[in-house]
């Protein structure tokens, strides 16, 4: 038998056995089988990945191959199942090292230089050296295996870690997460991880659900997979999936033969922080308030340090495996956390209080200022929408949910208000959903927020009264419109321009329910006298334009029969006609482009359009 040294755990000497003699050495009481060689529940996918380790190990050129990617996502397990197949061919001599407390650098140079000593089996045979868990040593492990690899040419190494060596000779393979979906790979691994005993509690139709929203929340990852799946029988996976949504990973007694790193998500992020900066690891708790994507913007916000500064630490933050990169679909980068990461680096920021409430701060700031420029966005045609705008709002949305709760639990109502405003505004996924928070936020912010809060507070109130008229509840669309009009000080002389399209609404609601028409009061002023009131969310209540003056009489056309339109609202239409853009229409009549949508919008009302298309159709057939 070839006698081969590993590094164990506690940094001693051991045996270790070559592929040919793993049942021999199974069966002897007096040895110990290897670490490679320990039963190990079958891979669940990595079809692809095994595939691609097997061939590079089958060609003679590439010498050292370094399986890369974050904590937990399966890279020791790829590379001990490829290794193992190899062995099982005879033709190589196989040598395990798991590094995960191997001690000093210089017992890590020494024990690879041994190995440059030793060769395979036979002539035409390769030795295989498998290096486990290299990141607390990577340095003395990039420097060894560039020695061992010229000193023995007949050896090829093959790396599982978070950090590349970075040397030349390496060939990585990025490790990427489980596939997720309904049956995917993720939903095998997580089903095979619960114990069998709770098992019969995920077959129906409403716990698979459940299942897959858990896998894809998890990223994939299969260390967060397997602890989740463990909790499972206390907890039915739509209790896991509320906790896990909280950052919280229900701690569970694991298996006797799981490695002490792997024990929790704590343990797996904590276990490789030896070898990071300590800036890098105060940025991750930073990031960490972030719930999509991030920018590097974003990050140089948050962390409160330079562009070249904040470019070297997600760059490096990328290299150890802690963030991934993904294209922003603007030529560029963003980056982002997995759930387990942000759980865990969230939770190190919270156990310092001054720390987290300067992070939230910053957030809520960034999220304020995606408000104010979706907010100075030119409003499109009634009835379109915006789907970049939109697309931008959908992928910040749990950002900006996170920074509504701050700024809530802070009573920065306004400021709560300027975000809702844009999450139930036509470009955000919005709507009934938001009615409460609306209701509630600007109640709060009229009584409590002065003067700088009337603003926000009023358009939250029209925003309200225009979702309820459109959900067929007009007493709740009458209440809301008189609150605003009472707020903003102006009476119904000098509406904001949407109390015009919620009158509307509101009434074409009343002549379609049954019974006679109910009277709208009209609104009791709780402001007797005018109030400049500063609007800061412009795409909802921008401040009304003056009265246009009164044309003369030949300049007024013909008002259109039996439409209701009024002289101007005719002339816009007539102008939409001629194909004039809303920025033209603008200029052609010396109005703001916000009063030439509003008067839009009532001609596609009362003529029946549903776009300005039909206006021109309708206005072309009645001239002819």
């Amino acid at each position: 038998m070839r006698i081969r040294s590993e590094v164990s755990r506690t940094n001693r000497i051991r045996r270790e056995y070559t592929g040919a003699d793993i049942q021999e050495a199974a069966r002897r009481d007096d040895e110990e089988p290897p670490i490679w060689a320990h039963p190990a529940p079958p891979l669940i996918g990595r079809a692809p990945e095994l595939g691609r380790l097997g061939d590079l190990l089958a060609a003679p050129g590439p010498r050292l191959v370094t399986l890369c990617g974050p904590a937990g996502i399966g890279k020791s397990a790829l590379a001990r199942a490829a290794v193992t197949a190899r062995a099982a061919r005879g033709d190589s001599a196989v040598v395990a090292l798991d590094l995960a407390d191997a001690g000093t650098d210089t017992a890590v140079g020494s024990t690879l230089a041994a190995l440059a000593g030793t060769g395979p089996r036979n002539a035409d045979g390769r030795q295989i050296v498998l290096l486990d868990n290299c990141d607390p040593v990577v340095d003395a492990v990039a420097d060894g295996v560039l020695r061992l690899l010229a000193a023995a040419p007949w050896t090829v190494v093959v790396c599982a870690s978070r950090t590349p060596l970075d040397v030349y000779a390496e060939h990585l393979i990025p490790v990427g997460p489980l596939p997720t979906g309904e049956d995917g790979d993720a939903e095998r691994l997580f089903t095979e991880r619960v114990s069998p005993y709770y098992r019969h509690g995920i077959t129906g139709a409403p716990e698979r659900a459940a299942v897959t929203r858990i896998c894809a929340l998890l990223d994939g990852i299969p260390l967060a997979l397997e602890i989740a799946a463990e909790a499972i029988g206390p907890l039915s996976p739509g209790e896991l999936e509320g906790r896990l949504r909280r950052g919280e990973y229900p701690a569970r007694a694991r298996l006797r033969d799981v490695p002490a790193r792997h024990r929790s998500v704590g343990h797996a992020l904590s276990w490789g922080e030896s070898a990071q900066r300590e800036e890098d690891i105060t940025l991750l708790k930073r990031l960490s308030v972030c719930e999509s994507r991030i920018d590097l913007d974003t990050a140089r916000q948050l962390s409160g340090i330079g562009r070249e500064e904040i470019s070297g630490g997600l760059r490096r933050l990328v290299h150890q495996g802690l963030l991934v990169s993904v294209d922003n679909g603007l030529g560029g980068y963003s980056f982002a956390m997995t759930h387990m990461a942000r759980s865990h680096y969230r939770r190190e920021l919270e156990r310092d209080p001054a720390a987290l409430a300067t992070a939230r701060a910053r957030h809520a700031g960034i999220c304020l200022a995606f408000a104010e420029r979706v907010g100075r966005a030119a409003p499109l045609t009634p009835g379109d929408r915006d789907t970049h705008r939109a697309a931008a709002i959908a992928e910040r949305m749990p950002d900006l949910r996170a920074a509504v709760r701050h700024l809530r639990t802070a009573g920065r109502y306004a400021d709560v208000l300027r975000l809702l405003l844009v999450m139930a505004g036509p470009d955000g996924p919005g709507g009934t959903e938001y009615a409460a928070q609306l209701e509630e936020s600007a109640g709060h912010a009229a009584a409590h927020g002065g003067p700088p809060a009337r603003g926000p507070a009023t358009a939250a109130l029209l925003t309200l009264a225009r979702l309820a008229a459109r959900t067929g509840d007009p007493d709740r669309a009458a209440d809301a419109l008189r609150r605003a009009i009472a707020l903003s000080g102006r009476g119904d002389a000098g509406l904001p321009y949407q109390a015009e399209e919620v009158l509307a609404a509101l009434q074409d609601a009343r002549r379609a329910a049954p019974g006679p028409e109910p009277e709208l009061a009209p609104p009791v002023l709780a402001v007797p006298a005018p109030v400049a009131v500063p609007v800061p969310v412009p795409l909802v209540v921008p401040e009304p334009p003056p009265p246009p003056a009164p044309a003369p009489p030949e300049a007024v056309p013909a008002v259109l029969p039996g439409a209701g339109l009024t002289p101007r609202q005719h002339e816009v239409a007539l102008l939409v006609a001629k194909g004039l853009t809303n920025r033209q229409i603008s200029r052609e009549l010396e109005i703001s482009e916000w009063t030439v949508v509003n008067h839009l919008r009532q001609v596609m009302r009362k003529l029946g359009c549903p776009s300005r298309v039909h206006v021109a159709r309708i206005l072309g057939q009645r001239a002819g």
